[in-house]
């Protein structure tokens, strides 16, 4: 199990650093305009729920993205306390931009593991996901 952890944490730290160098935004930023890009109009307590993360966290890197003209929060006219998301143009470009080198990145971490075992991989971890969710 510890192996996965030092897997998953060597290779976001390399995605950050790859992002960071080419569009000057973190990975975790990555993730929430990944997010938006599901869902175009969405509010920032569906990002956090979306992300598995706290809506504090969401609402620091949203200031961040919104600083650097990526997207806009709006007051939603029903419910001020609730903050609904659009992803700019520019975020837009961003984004796609950043998936484009997350792809290659990936691509070029697994490219030596054989297709056959990458998806036995992707089956062993879409069983544990089943498993891990919670029950309704």
């Amino acid at each position: 199990m510890y192996s996965l952890h030092q897997t998953y944490f060597s290779v976001e730290k390399r995605l950050e650093h790859k992002l960071h160098e080419a569009n000057g935004i973190t990975f975790s930023q990555f993730l929430i305009l990944l997010g938006l890009h599901c869902n175009a109009r969405t509010s920032q307590s569906a990002i956090a729920i979306f992300l598995h993360i706290t809506e504090a966290t969401v609402s620091r890197h949203i200031a961040q993205l919104a600083e650097m003209n990526y997207l806009i929060r709006k007051e939603d006219p029903e419910n001020r306390r609730k903050h609904i998301l659009t992803m700019t143009p520019r975020g837009s470009r961003a984004f796609m931009d950043a998936h484009a080198l997350i792809e290659l990145e990936l691509k070029e971490v697994f490219d030596d593991i054989p297709v056959s075992s990458r998806e036995l991989i992707t089956k062993a971890f879409k069983t544990v996901r089943v498993k891990l969710k919670p029950k309704p």
